[in-house]
């Protein structure tokens, strides 16, 4: 499809035909022509075009047979021809009219049970805020309909419809909401009569409408978006958008940020850098090779193009014209971190921090080759201090990872030694690689733990635990406690288990295994962060070093649960700021009984301060001061003191409302009777509309966050569940000034001295051995060790600056005018660390390897082969691959009955059907690599046939393979 502001001239010899800017419109008529109304065209427009004079129409056609041949409109011809080729997939699809002039579409998601936005004319799915927040649309309805319903949509895409802005605008068109209602009520009635829907659409249709109009209510509660959204409109000319204000405000934004964007230093990682990667032998191998051309084949539509493989597994955090970096424990072949930089200076203050002896294989890559001007400025970014930094890598090439003309830099080496086996290449072709083996010392191999990451999910699953260890229905109703107790179990038995790395599960799901294709983990919707408690959220538990695991992460048996959230008030007080709210908000608070207390007492030993600005007669308040007192209820569970303090302060109109509406309120208070004091409160804060929430560090008296940004987290964190309230208010204190953290630190430090060991959960404890783990010891700057360091390496940030000024002093001395002398003394300076960068000495180190360059490396497996490793994996027996092949085959042919149809293509892992795939091992593998795809969902791991694969091939490709594995 082709956007069309004006249609080109049809007059083939016509100058100036391509864009049609110079049509001169004439007006709009009614279809006329055969076409014209075939075509369905709701109207035509006419204009003149000003070189020729041809008279030109636009036809804006609605069949969706025309515009598959014209491909050529607005917003109406996508809508409409992108809803018919979701109808004709099988999607339950709606039209969207909004009356200012737009249209959309909506899709049912069977897996998210919603409907989804979809804009296809702006190509976005699933943004809603991007009319209000984007465009800055001001709407009024937003109408859904389908062949056989009709749904009011308008909440979806605003967050201000109970303003009163907003409402004015609505009642233009209908007197109040309840007319509203039953027009649409009377129109959803109607289009069912006539279409004489069944009882189970029916069933279905009101089912959709409950829950759509309870997320509405909780979304409008808010009065905030979810996320930003910036972007003015994409489709139209500029003209065109301008005059109907939907330019949005993302201009004067973009060019202010531009600058500030280009000075970060950007850096990339994984949500889980560390993984430990299976191995049936003592070698590890690490590959690094160029991001794969596309002239390289894949063996699959999902083939990675990581450019760092550790002992298999791809684990680069790789960045577009950046600096990728994987860290590598020496003793395990654990890959402790990835990370990826845009500039070399970055990634060599990151790896100023990795300890002696670490492995570390870098890829430098960059798209387009250097001018003379781009390398210019590269070599000034490679300072004395990105040179000491570097220098620790025995091998590396400082010089050809930041001015080669070659495409790419890569390398592989070990921290502050100078191996034999160090390897590194420069390569333009994209065509070649490195590898290096090394063996590893396993005579007494580092002792590892599983650790948990809650609201994980693996990138793929194995299979499932076996059977014989704990049976299906078993593992759907067992606690965490009954899973973790058969998963060492099975991994005790031993058989078949040496690729297994860890499990991942949540409530009313089986044991998921894992491997080295579960990398890298993702994030999932989860809710809460207590491991011990059947939560319903995915964890992922795997093996790794003991240091990164913390002291209190275990699965205890829930009869003997002691919460990690208990006993973990600090035991201190909080010398919060008392002149400072005295003078805010008076000598007296109320407490919830609505008796007075002293403000001085009833603000003690609160961290974070929050005043909340609400009355009963505004609706949005009404909607938000529920989900505050769930926030509020739940952190004085978990924190009594050392937490937040909330304060209400009053807008209600007398003291019988507040009354009513304070009753019901867990919270602080300011008393009515001090309108004047609340008065000056609101002033204070810039309250200018209700609610608003206040957040106060309350040490210093600051704001900490924004009242938008802090109404608009409440909102969310009551979304997502416990676990995000409690991650909010650590991101708020995170936020206060550093005073504030160091005052806080100190006392900690004073109330913990001369405690002994405790046999509660010790966070900082776990932080503190991980982090000596994953960072060098600094040694202090009168350390003899460091003194005699200094003299084999490059001078400190102090010393060059010292150096600079010696030299300056001198060429001044010789009579060299001083800017002349300065630039000279910098150029003599940087000159002479670079020439001792190149003599620092390195021990070779203790690993035993080889490294070479070789041919980029494309594994490319059949499926033959892929089969073929499943039958070993199930001790040779053909019988299990066949049934494997048989059972998937089947879902195959039900899908080829109905192509169209989606509830046909997805199933859950665990379903008494596909369970007999699931328990085989090595089954996921081979449908992976056969077309299908396997993700998670709230609730399962679901398998899917995709809508690009060909049905007819891949059932050739089972029967082909039933030939071998046939039962």
């Amino acid at each position: 499809m082709v956007w069309c502001n004006q249609p080109p001239c049809s007059n083939a010899n016509c100058k100036g035909n391509e864009d049609g800017k110079q049509m001169k419109s004439k007006g709009v008529r009614g279809p006329e022509t055969e076409e014209e109304k075939t075509g369905g065209a709701s109207r035509v427009e006419v204009y003149t075009c000003k070189l020729c004079n041809t008279e030109n129409t636009f036809p804006r056609f609605n069949s969706p047979r025309t515009l598959f041949k014209s491909r050529r409109g607005r917003c109406g011809e996508f809508a409409n021809l992108f809803g018919a080729y979701c109808r004709a997939l099988g999607f339950d699809t709606r039209y969207i009219l909004d009356f200012t002039d737009h249209v959309w579409t909506e899709v049912w998601s069977v897996r998210q049970q919603r409907w989804l936005h979809a804009d296809s004319c702006e190509g976005l799915i699933d943004r809603p805020n991007m009319y209000e927040q984007g465009w800055g649309k001001k709407l009024n309805y937003a109408i859904g309909a389908t062949h056989d319903s009709v749904a009011e949509t308008t909440k979806r895409y605003t967050r201000k419809f109970y303003s009163d802005e907003f409402q004015a605008r609505r009642r233009e068109f209908a007197p109040d909401e309840n007319t509203s209602e039953r027009v649409f009520l009377q129109m959803s009635g109607a289009l069912g009569q006539m279409n004489s829907i069944k009882k189970g659409r029916l069933e279905e249709l009101e089912k959709r409408g409950k829950a759509e109009e309870k997320f509405f209510g909780m979304v409008q509660s808010s009065g905030v978006w979810d996320a930003e959204y910036r972007e003015g409109r994409i489709s139209g000319s500029l003209a065109w958008k301008a005059a109907r204000y939907e330019l949005g405000d993302n201009k004067e934004k973009r060019e202010g940020e531009e600058g500030k964007d280009d000075e970060q230093e950007f850096m990339h990682s994984f949500f889980v850098e560390s993984f430990y990667p299976s191995s049936r032998h003592n070698d590890l191998t690490i590959v690094v090779q160029p991001q794969m051309p596309s002239s390289v084949p894949s063996a699959t539509p999902k083939a990675n193009p990581a450019c760092v493989t550790v002992g298999g597994v791809p684990c680069a955090a790789t960045l577009t014209n950046g600096i990728s970096v994987v860290v590598v424990d020496e003793e395990s072949g654990c890959i402790l971190q990835s990370k990826a930089f845009s500039q070399l200076s970055s990634a060599g203050t990151f790896l100023d921090t990795v300890p002696d002896g670490r492995i570390v294989a870098v890829c430098c890559y960059r798209e387009e080759e250097q001018d003379a001007a781009t390398k210019d400025n590269k070599n000034k970014t490679i300072d004395a201090s990105t040179s000491r930094n570097l220098s620790r890598l025995g091998g590396f090439n400082i010089d050809a990872a930041s001015t080669s003309t070659s495409h790419c830099f890569l390398f592989v080496g070990q921290m502050h030694y100078y191996p034999h086996w160090a390897t590194s290449l420069e390569t333009s072709d994209n065509l070649q690689s490195i590898k290096v083996t090394l063996q590893l010392k396993t005579s007494s191999p580092p002792k590892a733990r599983l650790r948990s990451e809650i609201n994980t999910v693996p990138a793929v699953v194995s299979t499932r635990l076996p059977e014989s260890i704990m049976p299906l229905k078993t593992q759907l109703t067992a606690s965490n406690f009954q899973k973790r107790v058969a998963f060492n179990a099975y991994m005790e038995n031993g058989s078949n288990n040496s690729s297994v790395i860890g499990y991942t599960t949540r409530p009313d799901a089986p044991v998921y295994l894992i491997d080295n294709q579960s990398f890298p983990f993702q994030r999932s919707g989860g809710q809460t962060c207590n491991l011990n408690a059947n939560d319903a959220s995915w964890v992922t538990h795997h093996f790794l070093p003991d240091p990164l695991v913390p002291d209190d992460d275990e699965v205890t048996e829930e009869a003997n649960i002691v919460s990690s959230r208990t006993n973990v008030t600090p035991k201190f007080d909080i010398p919060i700021a008392d002149d400072y709210f005295m003078g805010l908000l008076g000598n007296q608070l109320l407490v919830q009984n609505a008796m007075p207390i002293d403000t001085t007492s009833a603000l003690a030993n609160t961290r974070l301060v929050a005043l909340y600005f609400s009355a009963q007669w505004c609706g949005p308040c009404r909607g938000f001061t529920p989900l505050l007192i769930e926030f509020y209820n739940h952190l004085k569970e978990v924190s009594p003191t050392h937490g937040l303090e909330i304060v209400f302060v009053s807008s209600d109109k007398d003291e019988g409302h507040f009354q009513q509406y304070y009753g019901k309120m867990p919270f602080l208070a300011l008393p009515f009777s001090n309108r004047a004091l609340a008065k000056h409160v609101n002033s204070v804060f810039g309250v200018r509309g209700i609610p608003s929430l206040v957040v106060i560090d309350s040490l210093s008296g600051r704001i900490v966050t924004s009242p938008d940004e802090s109404k608009r987290d409440v909102h969310q964190a009551c979304q997502r569940g416990e676990q995000a309230i409690e991650r909010l208010l650590l991101n708020w204190l995170d936020k206060v000034p550093v005073e504030s953290k160091s005052m806080l630190d100190i006392l900690a430090l004073s109330a913990n001295s001369g405690v002994g060991s405790s046999t509660g959960k010790n966070t900082s404890i776990s932080n503190a051995k991980a982090e000596s783990y994953l960072m060098r010891k600094k040694l202090p700057a009168d350390s003899k060790d460091r003194e005699e360091t200094k003299s084999n390496c490059l001078l400190s940030t102090e010393d060059s600056a010292a150096r600079v000024k010696e030299i300056f002093s001198h060429l001044v001395a010789t009579g060299l005018e001083p800017n002349a002398a300065a630039a000279e003394a910098i150029k003599r300076a940087t000159s002479e660390q670079k020439k001792s960068s190149m003599t620092v000495k390195l021990e070779e180190g203790r690993f035993s390897g080889t490294g070479e360059m070789c041919a980029l490396e494309t594994v490319i497996n059949t499926i033959e082969e892929v089969a073929e490793v499943m039958c070993q994996l199930n001790a040779r027996d053909k019988a299990k691959v066949g049934n494997v092949l048989s059972t998937a085959k089947k879902y195959v042919t039900n899908v080829q009955k109905d192509p169209s149809n989606p509830r046909f293509r997805t199933f859950r892992l665990s379903n008494r059907i596909f369970d007999g795939i699931t328990s085989t091992p090595g089954s996921i593998e081979l449908l992976t690599n056969l077309g299908f795809t396997v993700f998670h969902s709230d609730v399962d791991f679901v398998a899917s046939i995709p809508l690009w694969v060909d049905l007819d091939l891949m059932v050739n490709v089972f029967d082909n393979l039933l030939k071998t594995y046939s039962s």
